[in-house]
């Protein structure tokens, strides 16, 4: 655990401000804000997200506002959240009035927004607000495919709801951001097994299509295996390849030679019941067109089978 230093603390203990000052001129502590230090070595080795936690940490530790709290993305990375692409560089924190939340910072972000007693959870003494206020405000301020993102994550390991965001929004009807979260909550699904998921239903979703997710095939033989998205009305799977199926996940006692050739035995057998069978990696989530293509393409090759 990263442990964080105040000013006090260090002069209690008999280090003086010279000391806290050269400490921090040869790099041995990284001042998070003034009054809160945190050794360098210990703060490196971090994640980004868990970079985060610590400075959300020290600058709610010095908030002196009694109703403050922290929220947004800074609430989500401290329940666990994949906040894949979201901006990282302020701490949020929200004060229980309608306005006038305050003066934001370089690393400091304000809001005023009502909040009740259960929307509000403590990590290691931190008040964080809770899951489902914390995804309702997310969804009212990142960008759709973001708070998709983080939504699908919150549903699938905690089991938020549709129903509970929307009691959230609807608590505070008049926020100007509602109306896009509507939409996330309406698009949020458990179902999705990972950031890379989320994002390909996302593009999906702006070419036209409504996938059915994790889907089992069958054929004569059985079980042939569950894909990731099905397009039956094109005859067509899609599979998200950003799994690192061939190496790390690789069973004890079994080489990524044999997982490739067993994927493309049970692709073969989804082929052979009629569908085709489109693959997509990281790098063509930001190529909507090749995507597209690709989908073109496979139910070209569906309708010329018949």
């Amino acid at each position: 655990m990263t442990r964080i230093v105040s000013r006090s603390d260090a002069l209690a203990r008999g280090t003086s401000d010279a000391e806290l000052q050269r400490y921090c001129r040869t790099r041995a502590w990284r001042r998070l804000r003034p009054g809160r230090f945190v050794s360098r070595t210990q703060f490196d080795s971090l994640t980004t997200e868990e970079k985060h936690r610590v400075i959300a940490e020290a600058v709610f530790d010095a908030t002196t506002s009694p109703d403050a709290v922290v929220s947004h993305v800074s609430a989500a990375v401290f329940h666990g959240l994949d906040v894949w692409n979201a901006d990282l560089s302020r701490v949020h924190i929200t004060r229980n009035r309608a306005r006038g939340g305050g003066r934001s910072s370089a690393v400091r972000s304000l809001h005023a927004s009502p909040y009740t007693d259960e929307e509000v959870t403590t990590f290691d003494g931190v008040l964080v607000t809770g899951l489902a206020r914390t995804v309702a405000d997310c969804a009212r301020t990142l960008p759709f495919e973001t708070a998709v993102c983080i939504a699908d994550v919150a549903a699938r390991t905690a089991g938020v709801t549709v129903e509970q965001i929307v009691a959230v929004l609807d608590s505070c009807p008049n926020h100007p951001g509602n109306r896009m979260a509507r939409k996330v909550a309406r698009f949020m699904d458990g179902r999705s097994e990972s950031v890379g998921e989320s994002r390909t239903r996302v593009l999906l979703h702006h070419l036209g299509h409504t996938p059915q997710l994790q889907v089992p095939i069958t054929d004569s033989r059985g079980f042939v295996g569950r894909v990731d998205f099905d397009l039956p009305e094109i005859e067509t799977v899609l599979e998200f390849d950003g799994k690192v199926k061939y190496g790390r996940y690789v069973p004890e006692g079994r080489s990524a030679a044999d997982v490739v050739w067993e994927e493309k035995r049970r692709e073969d057998r989804i082929r052979a019941t009629g569908r085709q069978v489109v693959r997509i990696a990281w790098a063509d989530l930001d190529r909507p067109q090749l995507v597209d293509r690709m989908i073109l393409d496979a139910a070209e090759r569906a309708r010329n089978r018949k």
